[in-house]
Protein backbone atom coordinates (compact mmCIF):
# COMPACT_ATOMS: atom_id res chain seq x y z
CA UNK A 1 0.00 0.00 0.00
CA UNK A 2 1.20 3.31 -1.24
CA UNK A 3 2.41 6.48 1.26
CA UNK A 4 -0.48 8.42 2.05
CA UNK A 5 0.07 11.68 -0.14
CA UNK A 6 -2.62 14.42 1.27
CA UNK A 7 -1.21 17.34 1.92
CA UNK A 8 -1.52 18.79 5.86
CA UNK A 9 -3.53 21.61 7.01
CA UNK A 10 -1.93 25.26 6.74
CA UNK A 11 -1.97 26.93 9.86
CA UNK A 12 -3.29 30.26 9.41
CA UNK A 13 -2.08 33.03 11.52
CA UNK A 14 -4.71 34.54 13.55
CA UNK A 15 -6.04 37.02 16.28
CA UNK A 16 -7.59 35.38 19.79
CA UNK A 17 -11.02 36.61 20.02
CA UNK A 18 -10.83 36.71 23.43
CA UNK A 19 -7.27 38.37 24.73
CA UNK A 20 -5.80 39.74 21.26
CA UNK A 21 -2.76 37.06 21.03
CA UNK A 22 -1.74 36.45 17.97
CA UNK A 23 -1.62 32.36 17.13
CA UNK A 24 -1.22 29.70 14.19
CA UNK A 25 -4.35 27.36 13.81
CA UNK A 26 -4.85 24.71 11.08
CA UNK A 27 -9.06 24.45 12.02
CA UNK A 28 -11.65 27.69 12.38
CA UNK A 29 -10.59 28.19 16.16
CA UNK A 30 -11.47 31.27 17.40
CA UNK A 31 -9.42 31.14 20.74
CA UNK A 32 -6.09 29.90 21.51
CA UNK A 33 -5.79 27.12 23.71
CA UNK A 34 -4.81 29.19 26.98
CA UNK A 35 -8.71 31.10 26.50
CA UNK A 36 -10.29 27.97 25.53
CA UNK A 37 -9.11 25.83 28.37
CA UNK A 38 -10.56 27.95 30.79
CA UNK A 39 -11.90 27.30 34.17
CA UNK A 40 -15.94 27.14 34.37
CA UNK A 41 -18.83 25.29 36.47
CA UNK A 42 -20.23 22.11 35.26
CA UNK A 43 -24.05 22.19 34.30
CA UNK A 44 -24.87 19.55 35.68
CA UNK A 45 -22.83 19.10 39.49
CA UNK A 46 -21.61 22.74 39.66
CA UNK A 47 -17.90 21.58 39.67
CA UNK A 48 -15.02 23.47 39.17
CA UNK A 49 -12.99 22.67 36.06
CA UNK A 50 -10.92 23.80 33.33
CA UNK A 51 -12.03 22.47 29.66
CA UNK A 52 -14.03 24.13 26.69
CA UNK A 53 -17.27 21.47 27.14
CA UNK A 54 -19.99 22.28 29.49
CA UNK A 55 -20.21 19.49 31.69
CA UNK A 56 -17.31 18.01 33.92
CA UNK A 57 -15.54 14.74 32.87
CA UNK A 58 -17.65 12.71 35.92
CA UNK A 59 -20.76 14.34 34.67
CA UNK A 60 -19.95 12.94 31.19
CA UNK A 61 -19.32 9.65 32.00
CA UNK A 62 -22.72 8.19 32.78
CA UNK A 63 -23.68 4.51 31.37
CA UNK A 64 -24.38 3.81 27.85
CA UNK A 65 -24.73 1.40 25.97
CA UNK A 66 -22.52 0.90 22.98
CA UNK A 67 -23.36 2.07 19.70
CA UNK A 68 -21.31 -0.71 17.92
CA UNK A 69 -21.60 -4.22 20.21
CA UNK A 70 -24.75 -3.11 21.93
CA UNK A 71 -22.36 -4.18 25.54
CA UNK A 72 -23.24 -1.06 28.20
CA UNK A 73 -19.71 0.82 29.73
CA UNK A 74 -19.51 3.73 31.77
CA UNK A 75 -17.86 6.61 29.74
CA UNK A 76 -18.16 9.71 27.57
CA UNK A 77 -17.65 8.15 23.86
CA UNK A 78 -20.46 6.66 21.97
CA UNK A 79 -18.28 2.93 21.62
CA UNK A 80 -17.24 0.87 24.92
CA UNK A 81 -13.19 0.95 24.75
CA UNK A 82 -13.11 -2.90 22.79
CA UNK A 83 -15.19 -1.22 19.98
CA UNK A 84 -13.11 2.09 19.71
CA UNK A 85 -9.28 0.52 19.63
CA UNK A 86 -10.49 -1.77 16.48
CA UNK A 87 -7.29 -3.01 14.79
CA UNK A 88 -6.92 -1.99 11.21
CA UNK A 89 -4.44 -1.23 8.48
CA UNK A 90 -2.49 2.01 8.58
CA UNK A 91 -3.17 4.37 5.57
CA UNK A 92 0.57 5.17 5.25
CA UNK A 93 2.79 1.44 6.02
CA UNK A 94 -0.16 -1.01 5.74
CA UNK A 95 1.31 -2.11 8.65
CA UNK A 96 -1.59 -3.29 11.45
CA UNK A 97 -2.46 -1.44 14.08
CA UNK A 98 -4.77 -1.30 17.14
CA UNK A 99 -6.48 2.25 17.76
CA UNK A 100 -8.45 5.11 16.54
CA UNK A 101 -6.35 7.13 13.96
CA UNK A 102 -5.82 6.16 10.59
CA UNK A 103 -2.04 6.27 10.53
CA UNK A 104 -0.63 3.63 13.11
CA UNK A 105 2.29 6.16 15.50
CA UNK A 106 5.33 5.80 13.70
CA UNK A 107 3.85 7.77 10.69
CA UNK A 108 2.01 10.28 12.72
CA UNK A 109 4.97 11.10 14.69
CA UNK A 110 6.89 13.13 11.65
CA UNK A 111 8.90 15.77 11.85
CA UNK A 112 6.59 18.94 11.76
CA UNK A 113 6.37 22.83 12.64
CA UNK A 114 4.66 23.87 16.40
CA UNK A 115 1.47 26.24 15.99
CA UNK A 116 2.53 28.31 18.82
CA UNK A 117 6.20 28.94 18.58
CA UNK A 118 6.75 27.77 14.98
CA UNK A 119 9.68 25.51 16.44
CA UNK A 120 10.73 22.13 14.60
CA UNK A 121 9.73 19.13 15.87
CA UNK A 122 9.13 15.41 16.02
CA UNK A 123 5.44 13.96 17.15
CA UNK A 124 1.74 13.41 16.23
CA UNK A 125 0.44 16.83 17.97
CA UNK A 126 0.13 20.80 16.49
CA UNK A 127 2.19 21.73 19.35
CA UNK A 128 5.41 21.01 20.38
CA UNK A 129 6.14 19.95 24.61
CA UNK A 130 7.09 23.31 25.48
CA UNK A 131 4.14 24.63 24.03
CA UNK A 132 1.71 21.92 25.87
CA UNK A 133 3.23 22.15 29.09
CA UNK A 134 3.31 25.89 30.22
CA UNK A 135 3.10 27.35 33.67
CA UNK A 136 -0.55 27.61 34.94
CA UNK A 137 -2.34 27.98 38.07
CA UNK A 138 -3.98 25.14 39.62
CA UNK A 139 -8.27 25.29 39.27
CA UNK A 140 -7.96 23.04 42.76
CA UNK A 141 -5.62 25.30 44.92
CA UNK A 142 -4.49 27.82 43.21
CA UNK A 143 -0.80 26.82 43.59
CA UNK A 144 1.77 27.43 40.60
CA UNK A 145 2.65 24.58 38.48
CA UNK A 146 3.95 23.65 35.14
CA UNK A 147 2.04 20.57 33.66
CA UNK A 148 -0.37 19.87 30.74
CA UNK A 149 -3.40 19.61 33.25
CA UNK A 150 -5.48 21.86 34.79
CA UNK A 151 -5.00 20.29 38.68
CA UNK A 152 -1.65 20.07 40.20
CA UNK A 153 -0.33 16.51 41.29
CA UNK A 154 -1.40 16.45 44.45
CA UNK A 155 -4.89 17.96 43.62
CA UNK A 156 -5.34 15.01 41.33
CA UNK A 157 -4.96 13.03 43.45
CA UNK A 158 -8.33 12.97 45.88
CA UNK A 159 -11.15 10.83 47.31
CA UNK A 160 -13.35 10.47 44.89
CA UNK A 161 -16.60 7.68 44.34
CA UNK A 162 -15.77 4.88 42.12
CA UNK A 163 -18.18 5.74 38.60
CA UNK A 164 -18.43 1.96 38.62
CA UNK A 165 -19.00 0.22 41.91
CA UNK A 166 -19.30 3.54 43.88
CA UNK A 167 -16.94 2.45 46.47
CA UNK A 168 -14.87 5.74 47.96
CA UNK A 169 -10.90 5.44 46.93
CA UNK A 170 -8.09 8.13 46.73
CA UNK A 171 -6.93 8.04 43.26
CA UNK A 172 -6.99 10.40 39.83
CA UNK A 173 -8.82 8.12 37.84
CA UNK A 174 -12.75 7.69 37.49
CA UNK A 175 -12.70 3.88 38.68
CA UNK A 176 -11.27 2.03 41.19
CA UNK A 177 -8.25 -0.31 41.01
CA UNK A 178 -10.49 -3.19 41.63
CA UNK A 179 -12.77 -2.14 39.20
CA UNK A 180 -9.62 -0.95 36.65
CA UNK A 181 -8.32 -3.99 36.68
CA UNK A 182 -10.65 -6.89 36.88
CA UNK A 183 -11.35 -10.21 35.28
CA UNK A 184 -11.45 -9.69 31.38
CA UNK A 185 -11.41 -12.01 28.04
CA UNK A 186 -8.38 -12.27 26.49
CA UNK A 187 -9.65 -10.77 22.44
CA UNK A 188 -7.11 -13.34 20.84
CA UNK A 189 -7.07 -16.52 22.89
CA UNK A 190 -10.30 -16.31 25.05
CA UNK A 191 -9.00 -17.21 28.37
CA UNK A 192 -10.24 -15.28 31.08
CA UNK A 193 -6.87 -13.42 32.77
CA UNK A 194 -7.08 -9.92 35.02
CA UNK A 195 -5.99 -6.90 33.96
CA UNK A 196 -6.82 -3.45 32.07
CA UNK A 197 -5.37 -4.07 28.64
CA UNK A 198 -7.73 -5.83 25.85
CA UNK A 199 -5.25 -8.92 25.78
CA UNK A 200 -3.66 -11.38 28.18
CA UNK A 201 -0.03 -11.04 29.09
CA UNK A 202 0.88 -13.97 26.82
CA UNK A 203 -0.48 -13.01 23.93
CA UNK A 204 0.57 -9.39 24.45
CA UNK A 205 3.90 -11.34 24.18
CA UNK A 206 3.51 -13.16 21.18
CA UNK A 207 2.20 -9.92 19.60
CA UNK A 208 5.80 -8.69 20.00
CA UNK A 209 8.12 -8.94 16.66
CA UNK A 210 10.83 -11.76 17.53
CA UNK A 211 13.97 -9.32 17.56
CA UNK A 212 12.45 -7.78 20.54
CA UNK A 213 11.23 -10.18 22.39
CA UNK A 214 15.22 -11.94 21.69
CA UNK A 215 16.41 -8.92 23.04
CA UNK A 216 14.25 -8.77 26.12
CA UNK A 217 15.18 -12.28 26.78
CA UNK A 218 18.46 -11.67 26.52
CA UNK A 219 18.09 -8.63 28.75
CA UNK A 220 16.54 -9.93 31.27
CA UNK A 221 18.81 -13.09 31.53
CA UNK A 222 22.03 -11.04 31.57
CA UNK A 223 20.23 -8.89 34.53
CA UNK A 224 19.53 -11.93 36.51
CA UNK A 225 23.46 -13.22 35.59
CA UNK A 226 24.69 -9.96 36.94
CA UNK A 227 22.81 -10.18 40.31
CA UNK A 228 23.71 -14.25 40.43
CA UNK A 229 27.12 -13.10 40.62
CA UNK A 230 26.92 -10.42 42.71
CA UNK A 231 24.89 -12.44 45.38
CA UNK A 232 27.42 -15.73 45.45
CA UNK A 233 29.19 -16.43 49.43
CA UNK A 234 31.23 -19.24 48.34
CA UNK A 235 31.64 -19.15 44.29
CA UNK A 236 28.32 -20.18 42.23
CA UNK A 237 26.07 -22.89 42.77
CA UNK A 238 26.49 -26.05 40.17
CA UNK A 239 23.64 -27.15 38.35
CA UNK A 240 23.40 -30.18 40.37
CA UNK A 241 22.82 -28.78 43.13
CA UNK A 242 19.81 -26.64 42.03
CA UNK A 243 18.59 -30.49 40.72
CA UNK A 244 19.26 -31.83 43.74
CA UNK A 245 17.52 -28.61 45.96
CA UNK A 246 14.36 -28.82 43.51
CA UNK A 247 13.86 -32.95 43.58
CA UNK A 248 14.43 -32.94 47.66
CA UNK A 249 10.67 -32.96 48.54
CA UNK A 250 7.66 -31.16 48.06
CA UNK A 251 6.65 -27.41 47.42
CA UNK A 252 7.98 -25.74 51.09
CA UNK A 253 4.98 -23.21 50.57
CA UNK A 254 1.96 -25.11 49.61
CA UNK A 255 3.05 -28.79 49.39
CA UNK A 256 2.92 -29.08 45.76
CA UNK A 257 4.80 -30.43 42.98
CA UNK A 258 8.20 -28.76 43.31
CA UNK A 259 9.12 -27.19 39.42
CA UNK A 260 11.14 -24.45 40.31
CA UNK A 261 13.83 -23.31 42.91
CA UNK A 262 12.94 -20.37 44.80
CA UNK A 263 15.58 -17.69 46.89
CA UNK A 264 14.01 -17.11 50.20
CA UNK A 265 15.44 -14.02 50.40
CA UNK A 266 15.24 -12.70 46.76
CA UNK A 267 18.45 -11.76 45.05
CA UNK A 268 16.83 -8.46 44.09
CA UNK A 269 16.54 -7.69 47.85
CA UNK A 270 19.90 -8.55 48.91
CA UNK A 271 19.13 -11.91 49.16
CA UNK A 272 22.50 -14.47 48.81
CA UNK A 273 22.91 -17.27 46.15
CA UNK A 274 23.88 -20.31 48.37
CA UNK A 275 22.39 -23.30 49.12
CA UNK A 276 20.98 -22.10 52.88
CA UNK A 277 18.49 -19.45 50.55
CA UNK A 278 17.72 -21.91 47.82
CA UNK A 279 14.39 -24.10 48.57
CA UNK A 280 11.99 -25.86 46.10
CA UNK A 281 8.83 -24.47 44.54
CA UNK A 282 6.21 -24.87 42.60
CA UNK A 283 5.74 -22.33 39.69
CA UNK A 284 2.69 -21.04 41.26
CA UNK A 285 3.99 -19.88 44.82
CA UNK A 286 7.38 -19.02 43.26
CA UNK A 287 6.04 -16.48 41.00
CA UNK A 288 3.29 -15.14 43.68
CA UNK A 289 6.32 -14.36 45.88
CA UNK A 290 8.11 -12.74 43.09
CA UNK A 291 11.06 -10.28 44.66
CA UNK A 292 8.38 -9.64 48.05
CA UNK A 293 9.89 -10.64 51.13
CA UNK A 294 7.81 -13.22 53.38
CA UNK A 295 6.61 -10.43 55.25
CA UNK A 296 5.42 -8.61 51.96
CA UNK A 297 3.85 -11.89 50.80
CA UNK A 298 0.06 -11.46 50.46
CA UNK A 299 -0.75 -15.32 51.35
CA UNK A 300 0.06 -15.28 54.83
CA UNK A 301 -1.16 -19.05 54.74
CA UNK A 302 1.85 -20.11 52.22
CA UNK A 303 4.67 -18.15 54.41
CA UNK A 304 2.88 -20.50 57.89
CA UNK A 305 3.14 -23.22 56.09
CA UNK A 306 6.94 -22.66 54.41
CA UNK A 307 7.68 -21.86 58.43
CA UNK A 308 6.15 -25.20 59.64
CA UNK A 309 7.56 -27.39 56.92
CA UNK A 310 11.34 -25.63 56.34
CA UNK A 311 14.19 -24.75 58.78
CA UNK A 312 15.58 -22.51 55.81
CA UNK A 313 11.97 -20.06 55.57
CA UNK A 314 11.60 -20.35 59.23
CA UNK A 315 15.22 -18.52 59.17
CA UNK A 316 14.67 -16.19 57.15
CA UNK A 317 11.56 -15.34 58.67
CA UNK A 318 13.59 -14.85 62.09
CA UNK A 319 15.40 -12.72 60.85
CA UNK A 320 12.96 -10.19 59.11
CA UNK A 321 11.24 -10.12 62.95
CA UNK A 322 14.23 -9.56 64.30
CA UNK A 323 15.49 -6.66 61.28
CA UNK A 324 11.94 -5.33 62.23
CA UNK A 325 11.91 -5.23 66.06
Amino acid sequence: MGKNTAAAPTADQRSCASCGKTFKSSSRRRQCPACQNISRACTECGKTFKGHQRRCHRCRATERACVYCGETFVGDRSRCSRCYYVEKACAGCGKRFKGVQNRCQACRARERTCLECGRSFKGDTHRCGTCRRWEKACIGCGETFLGYTSQCPACQVHERACVECGTTFRGRTLKCYACYVGDKICQACGETFRGHTLHCPSCRWKSLPPEVRQAVAASMNNARRARKRGAEVAGPVSRETYMDIRTSGPCVYCGGEPETVDHVWPLMRGGWEHEPNLVPACKSCNFSKGMKLLSEWGRADRVAYGIAHSPKVAAEYGRLLSAAA
